[in-house]
């Protein structure tokens, strides 16, 4: 009987969640009065909406969705106005589109456009540069390559590449991105641009940061995150556990379910959202095979005893 009032508990919260995803984009009045007869049905129904109204909200508040608001700011001119409740929700669940886009490769940053090596999202990629290097490109990456005479550059335009350095005295080694140069004499290092800063992380030898904040040097074992003006605390990692990527697996240990739950999120082409905050507090460890990142998926909500509903262009951990 407890199993039966559960089961239909998580149908109405799960119908609750599609209808207000839904009304937050542009419903026709048909839909409009099929979900208020849908919310009439009984006091349940009512609370549920709300319910779902309230875990929606937090998807507003993400870092994808500030990204998404700063964009369309950027794009549009008019004055700011005061913005209603359905448009802070309309905001979140059109971030989650504009990030689902984004993931399946049909919106990708300018400078990835024009990048020599690409990924798309949950591929994985290495090949040889010219000078006998080696790289890796985790999912949804892009990359450029400029090697002459006197210099050997690389611009990491998205996502996250894994150098492997050959040394050669007479010409440095510089990895660029948005927030700085990296200059790496020989050894293995692995660079990440994300939405607000990057991150260096070295596996073997050392390597050298260089921004407006000034310059950082790197050994094994360490690794720094990094804005355009900033430089971070340099930080001891065990690094193959972090590029862990390079081999098909990602390893976790005691990460909340938040954390977890964003960087699957780079290898699916949904927006992963966990919803509650005690869910997101969670921590979990493991090691889990990324040749199947819905499976994966599946194993860290069920080590959460958690469930997972699917909506378009979006999945939801609760």
């Amino acid at each position: 009987m407890l199993d039966h009032f559960r089961s239909r508990n998580n149908t109405l919260s799960d119908e609750a969640i599609s209808w207000v995803v839904r009304m937050a984009g542009h419903p026709t009045p048909a839909e409009r009065a099929a979900f208020e007869q849908w919310c009439g049905r009984s006091p349940a129904h009512a609370a549920s909406v709300r319910h779902a109204q309230a875990l929606l909200d937090d998807i507003g508040r993400t870092e994808v969705a500030d990204e998404h608001r700063r964009w369309v700011q950027a794009l549009s001119p008019a004055p700011r106005r005061r913005i209603s409740r359905r448009a802070f929700l309309a905001g979140g669940v059109s971030a989650a589109a504009v990030a689902g886009l984004a993931a399946s490769g049909l919106l990708l940053p300018p400078a990835s456009l024009f990048a020599d090596q690409r990924t798309r999202t949950g591929e994985r990629r290495q090949f040889a540069l010219p000078d006998g290097s080696q790289a890796w490109l985790n999912t949804a990456s892009a990359l450029s390559v400029a090697f002459s005479a006197t210099r050997r550059h690389v611009s990491v335009a998205s996502g996250e590449v894994l150098f492997d350095v050959v040394a050669d005295a007479g010409r440095p080694f510089v990895a660029q991105c948005r927030d700085g140069e990296i200059l790496i004499g020989s050894g293995r290092c692995s660079l990440r641009r994300e939405s607000r800063r990057s991150t260096l992380t070295v596996l073997e030898g050392s390597a050298e940061v260089h921004n407006a904040a000034g310059k950082a040097t790197l050994a094994a074992n360490q690794c720094m995150a990094f804005s355009a003006d900033v430089l971070g605390l340099v930080e001891a990692v065990d690094a193959e556990a972090l590029t862990a990527w390079i081999r098909g697996k990602l390893i976790f240990n005691r990460q909340p379910l938040a954390t977890i739950a964003a960087e699957l999120e780079r290898y699916v082409a949904d927006r992963v959202v966990v919803l509650g905050d005690g869910l997101r507090r969670m921590q979990l460890s493991g090691v889990f095979d990324l040749e199947d990142p819905d499976a994966l998926l599946r194993t860290v909500a069920a080590l959460a005893d958690a469930r997972i509903v699917r909506l378009p262009l979006m999945t939801l951990i609760r």
